[in-house]
């Protein structure tokens, strides 16, 4: 497919692009190290916050932008042509005693909350107000599929959090010692994207390997983040062969990376837009890969 590859140069930037998100004013936002970066296809622009943290997450709800970084989470809002950043954490004092090193690496909306993880903490915005959730164990990410929050333990395999509780899936033991880096649902399966031993997948209440030839490919990559971008349809980002876009429907597959189009192999961050082309985050720079244009190359 066709790619528009934007390296630092372009935008001006920092290498690592951690997050990505589309705004509902179309534009696309970057979590780029120490900066946020807005794209609206023509012009770059760069902010970076008070306290010049490096920027981990961002995310999209109606005309705020939020970020996550070290110590700090907070949203942005467009004005005059100009975005302004408004923290939710300063005077708080939630980055205290175990939360002393905190980043923020995932934000995401449930239940018209808005939650902002760490590798130890849950914070809950509210309307205006925040609630500080201790994690029991040690996470890698929370998950949000078909309106549930999964949180994907180091150790210990996957917890569902519901009414304020982290309760231990057990028919999902099987991934148990396996740093998850993505759980999405397509084709009616479960997915979970193991970083080292490929991708499970769950069908009739019944967690299995996945039979798909490339799994055995994954099982000797390190798989960083994956999504469904479709119901048929799944994006595969590893730290060094690039992205695969796997077809459910036909089983086969196609490798993007830096042997025929993208500048960087190692896929940081997977982000969708609204034409449900690919927007990725890489270790250095940014791609946009046109992969439900009629053209290919």
């Amino acid at each position: 497919p066709f790619v528009e590859n934007f390296t630092k140069s372009n935008y001006n930037g920092d290498n690592q692009v951690w997050s990505v998100a589309q705004g509902s004013d179309n534009a696309f936002y970057f979590a780029n190290n120490h900066y946020l970066l807005r794209y609206n296809g023509v012009r770059w622009e760069k902010y970076s916050l008070p306290n010049k943290t490096i920027i981990r997450s961002v995310f999209s709800d109606g005309d705020k932008i939020y970020s996550g970084s070290y110590n700090e989470f907070g949203y942005w809002i467009r004005k005059n042509g100009t975005l302004h950043y408004t923290s939710l954490t300063k005077g708080k004092n939630f980055f205290r005693g175990l939360s002393i090193n905190e980043e923020i690496w995932k934000i995401f909306k449930h239940d018209n909350k808005i939650y902002f993880q760490s590798f130890n903490d849950l914070y809950v915005l509210e309307n205006t107000t925040i609630r500080k959730i201790r994690i029991p164990f040690q996470v890698s990410y929370c998950f949000l599929v078909e309106d549930k929050i999964y949180a994907a333990s180091v150790k210990d395999g996957v917890f569902l959090f519901e009414n304020n509780k982290f309760t231990k899936i057990e028919k999902w033991n099987l991934l148990e010692n396996n740093i998850i880096h993505a759980i999405d649902k397509a084709n009616s399966k479960m997915f979970f994207f193991t970083q080292k031993n490929g991708v499970y997948y769950e069908e009739n209440n019944t967690l299995r390997a996945w039979s798909h030839p490339i799994n055995e490919l994954l099982k000797k990559e390190t798989i960083i983040t994956a999504k469904a971008i479709s119901n048929n349809r799944l994006v595969i980002g590893t730290a060094f062969q690039g992205v695969y876009v796997v077809n459910l429907n036909d089983n086969t597959y196609n490798n993007i990376s830096r042997k025929n189009a993208l500048k960087n192999n190692s896929i940081l961050s997977i982000g969708t837009d609204k034409e449900n082309d690919l927007w990725l985050g890489l270790d250095n720079g940014i791609s946009h890969i046109e992969i439900n244009s009629s053209y290919k190359i």
